[in-house]
Parts: C-alpha cells; sequence; structure tokens
C-alpha cells in the first residue's frame, strides 16, 4: 500500500513505514532527543536526554542503532557524521534556500486549573471558614495567574511544531529532505507523519501517530520517525519514499 503525496513539480510515494525496533526509554535511561542517518543509510545515530526541574533536557546519552535490524549499541560521542547531519536536518531554512523556512514564534500560555471551576478547599469538600481565603484558595489563584512559555512552529500557514512549558528543541518535531527534493516531513497537529513540498503541498501518512523526530536519508529514499508507544516506550519505523 502507498501513501501518494501530491505536489506542483513534484510527485513522490511514501510506503507504509516498516516497524525496525521498539526502543525502551526506560532500559537508555533518557527520552530520544535526536535522531540522524549515516551517510549510507546502514546506521543510525540516537541520542537520549534526562529532563530537570524545569524541562530543560540534561545528562545526554548516545546510541548507533543498524537500519537493517534495529540492534542498539552504545557509543562514548555522536559520530562526525551525526552532527553534520543534524546541522542541516534542524537548521530553519531547507537545505540551499533562504525563502523555504520555518517562522518561529515565542508567546505566553497562561496554566490551566485542575480543580473545579470553585477551586479552593470547599470544592475538594473542606469546611467554609468565612474569610473566603483559605490557604487553598490562594494556592489555586496562583496557579491561576501562573504562565508557561510556549514555541510554535509554522511553514506556509501549518503547524511543523509546538513547545508547551518544556524545551524548543529544532528539529524535534520536523526534518528537512535532501535539496533535491526541496520538502519537508513533520509530525502535524494530528501527530501524524506529514510531509510538504516548497509550494505548500502536503499530505498526511494515516497509518501513523504520536510522531516524533522525522528524519530523511541522505539519498531522499527514506524517513525515519519514532512514535511514543506508552509511557517510556518508542517504535522505530522506516518508510520508504519513491519519486
Amino acid at each position: 500500500m502507498l501513501t501518494t503525496v501530491l505536489a506542483a513539480a513534484l510527485a513522490v510515494q511514501i510506503s507504509t513505514p516498516s516497524l525496525v525496533t521498539t526502543i525502551d526509554a526506560g532500559k537508555l535511561k533518557g527520552e530520544p532527543t535526536q535522531l540522524a542517518w549515516s551517510p549510507d543509510a546502514s546506521q543510525l545515530f540516537l541520542q537520549t536526554n534526562e529532563r530537570d526541574e524545569r524541562q530543560m533536557i540534561t545528562k545526554p546519552r548516545y546510541y548507533v542503532i543498524s537500519a537493517a535490524d534495529g540492534k542498539v549499541s552504545s557509543a562514548d560521542a555522536p559520530p562526525a557524521w551525526a552532527s553534520d547531519y543534524w546541522t542541516w536536518k534542524s537548521n530553519r531554512f531547507a537545505p540551499g534556500s533562504t525563502t523555504f523556512g520555518i517562522d518561529i514564534k515565542q508567546g505566553e500560555q497562561k496554566l490551566s486549573a485542575t480543580s473545579s471551576p470553585m477551586g479552593g478547599d470547599l470544592a475538594r469538600g473542606g469546611v467554609d471558614t468565612g474569610t473566603g481565603s483559605s490557604a487553598g484558595d490562594v494556592a489555586a489563584a496562583r496557579a491561576q495567574q501562573q504562565s508557561q512559555n510556549v514555541f510554535t512552529l509554522t511553514l506556509k500557514g501549518e503547524t511543523v511544531g509546538e513547545f508547551v512549558g518544556t524545551q524548543f528543541l529544532p528539529g524535534y518535531t520536523f526534518g528537512w529532505a535532501p535539496k533535491e527534493l526541496g520538502m519537508i516531513a513533520y509530525a502535524n497537529r494530528s501527530g501524524r507523519l506529514a510531509v510538504m513540498d516548497q509550494d505548500g503541498n502536503k499530505q498526511q501518512v494515516e497509518s501513523t501517530k504520536n510522531v516524533l523526530l522525522p528524519a530523511w536519508s541522505l539519498d531522499g529514499t527514506k524517513i525515519v520517525f519514532l512514535q511514543r508507544n506508552g509511557k517510556s516506550k518508542y517504535d522505530l519505523f522506516i518508510a520508504g519514499v519513491k519519486p
């Protein structure tokens, strides 16, 4: 089965993604934050990180994965090819372009109250002290006044990434195709893998969900990505791409 991606001057077909392996973030001691291809497409580089109390990534760990059988091996540092790949994969602009690029906006969003609309002790079955300002009421009011940073990434009117109350990681929700294709792969608002060309034509791959770290092989024939699978597991998929 093939998912057709229509473009004004380019048509590619993306095959149904194949499961390569399932990654247990608990065993790798951190969540995936980078995914890259080797030049010959035989290996993948995976970086994981833990997060601190401010949701900033810390304690990086490095792994190399066989693209053929999914075997995972630890590494002391990222291979040189991984750093080179990540530089263009996560750039704001498509390779070789100064116009096909992502707009990044930073704003603030107020935290939603997690208690019932009344808030405070009364909403939780407490006793009215007559003051109307119990410790619970004060805490609830403070919570409603707090805000968190929001980073929104858009490309030709399409949201290709959003980070709410957590560190903005370039390339986490998108990956540019090689220059010759002039396209981008990304996780859309529905969490599905989607692709877009430089004219804004786009299509999603219906069988996907909870996608992150989409990455295009250097020869443009494959897209690798992760799908969240429960709390700490991630399924690694590879989809073939044909012009």
